[in-house]
């Protein structure tokens, strides 16, 4: 499930054509007005999952994708099972199952619909393209939408346990790279809170980890793209897992209640959310720390296997442009009636994360 390079000869050629059946009505379809969701008034610990959440596996045609998370969500049907899902849903589903912060959850389910989703339907599967999900009108941005799953734009490479897209499975849990992790816990972990072999996951496996992480793809990948919203989102993983799987009523993240998370996409047994709502400022500052304690440079493989570095700053208002603008499709700026409307409300949502940077205009391709 987060956390820029700028590609400038975007911002000053974006496409001027007209969709005029955009306005209000797709051949088969009919827009749907995105309404934000009530902000939550309980943001203590509580069990989970509750009464009502069963876990059930996903049947054949559910989407399922990258993000335990959401898959989590999806199996206890906090989202809808199938695993399509309307903005209200998901952001109402991550506050309730996660705690996370209402604007952080607005603003990165945000960013996944208009990257990934459809936002003239109000729908996004969470893992590949279904027949649920038609194309935007007029196919603006492709014959299909993708999904989170897609590769590019909202998934990337540098997954915990996601091969990259161009050497391997980047959708499907792995248990190699799982099993390089627990090998990590073992090595870094904590002992001196749970009895037994070294099993609470902490700060320093992660940093680890995700510096091994990057090293393996680097070598393996020569088409790997590691650009700075990249780079955040995909150290904003690790930021996410200590902070959101670990157990509310202690704060330990242990290896059995990662595992149930990552492999078996469940919540575990005797499982409390998080004791307070988790925001941006505290991901971030999870996320930076463990990246300065390895650093690694945004940038990417040139295409004999050389990392080349980026040399765009590395700053907030870079990964929000990088996000925001690099990966939205300007297509979408080109648009009418409740397509526009809601194109609107879905870049002010991502706004509020960053309110102190000019508002980004989308300038990405479409059809990628």
């Amino acid at each position: 499930m987060l956390l820029p390079a700028i590609y400038v000869v975007f911002a000053v050629s974006l496409p001027t054509l007209a969709f005029p059946e955009l306005a209000l009505r797709d051949r088969d379809h009919e827009g749907v007005r995105i309404v934000a969701p009530p902000r939550p008034t309980d943001t203590g610990v509580i069990p989970l999952p509750e009464p009502g959440h069963p876990f059930i596996p996903p049947r054949r045609g559910d989407q399922r994708g990258p993000c335990p998370g959401l898959n989590t969500l999806a199996n206890h049907g906090y989202l809808p099972r199938n695993g399509i899902a309307s903005f209200e849903q998901i952001v109402s589903a991550v506050t309730r199952g996660f705690n996370m912060d209402y604007d952080l959850a607005s603003g990165l389910t945000a960013f996944g619909m208009l990257a990934r989703g459809n936002p003239y339907i109000n729908k996004l599967s969470i893992g590949l393209d279904t027949p649920l999900i038609p194309p935007l009108p007029g196919k603006i941005d492709g014959p299909i939408t993708r999904g989170l799953a897609a590769h590019g734009r909202f998934e990337g490479d540098v997954s915990m346990t996601r091969q990259d897209f161009a050497i391997g499975d980047n959708i499907h849990f792995q248990r190699e790279l799982f099993a390089q992790l627990l090998d990590l816990v073992a090595q870094y972990g904590d002992n001196s809170t749970v009895t037994g072999p070294r099993s609470v996951v902490n700060r320093r496996v992660m940093e680890e980890f995700k510096f091994k992480r990057f090293v393996d793809s680097q070598a393996a990948d020569k088409k790997l793209e590691y650009h700075i919203g990249r780079v955040l989102l995909s150290y904003g993983e690790a930021a996410f897992t200590l902070n959101f799987f670990a157990n509310g009523t202690d704060g330990i993240l242990s290896t059995s209640t990662m595992t149930s998370f990552f492999r078996d996409q469940r919540f575990p047994k005797g499982f409390y959310r998080r004791s307070a709502a988790g925001n941006l400022d505290k991901i971030g500052e999870d996320a930076g720390a463990i990246l300065s304690a390895k650093p690694v440079p945004p940038g990417a493989n040139a295409p004999n296997g050389t990392y080349i570095p980026d040399t765009d700053n590395f700053d907030g208002c870079s990964l929000y442009y990088n996000l925001a603008a690099d990966n939205v499709p300007a297509v979408l700026l080109n648009t009418t009636g409740v397509l526009k409307q809601n194109v609107d409300f879905l870049l002010n949502s991502i706004h509020v994360l960053f309110s102190d940077c000019p508002p980004a205009v989308p300038r990405g391709a479409a059809g990628v």
